[in-house]
């Protein structure tokens, strides 16, 4: 049973990058739920005041999420730049650092968004949620 579920966390993960920001701007990869609320609200019940929490929460951290992702795509651009260059290591670990920490903001951010679905919807909605996922993901890996 362990290992069915985390064949479908996995599967979860490798869809999820294919719809939305890619993985590579993640500490780990990013379990994103957002598209399967948004698109099955009906479906898990969920209500107007419910769903007015899950808009604002989504219109809140997009921003951020896109403002991290430029700055690593910059800094990913640097670092390359640094490594053909032949950059003194000093100067280059910074950099790594750099998008180390930017990587853990957008993956803490991801977690974030977890719990707070978990959070907005009851119980019940929430496992139907991660059901629904694991079902879908089942029916797009056919």
């Amino acid at each position: 049973m362990r290992g069915v579920l985390l064949g479908l966390v996995t599967a979860v993960l490798v869809w999820a990058d294919e719809v939305t920001y890619s993985n590579k701007y993640f500490l780990v990869d990013r379990i994103f739920l957002m598209p399967f609320v948004i698109k099955y609200s009906d479906d898990l019940g969920i209500d107007k005041v419910q769903m007015e929490k899950i808009k604002r929460f989504i219109k809140e951290n997009e921003r951020e999420v896109q403002r991290n992702i430029r700055i690593l795509e910059y800094l990913d651009r640097k670092a390359k730049m640094m490594i053909l260059n032949g950059e003194d290591e000093k100067k280059l670990k910074e950099v790594l650092s750099d998008i180390a920490y930017v990587k853990t903001e957008l993956t803490l951010m991801n977690a974030r968004s977890v719990r707070f679905l978990k959070n907005v919807l009851t119980p019940d909605q929430f496992q139907k949620l991660k059901d629904l996922v694991a079902l879908k993901i089942f029916e797009y890996q056919q």
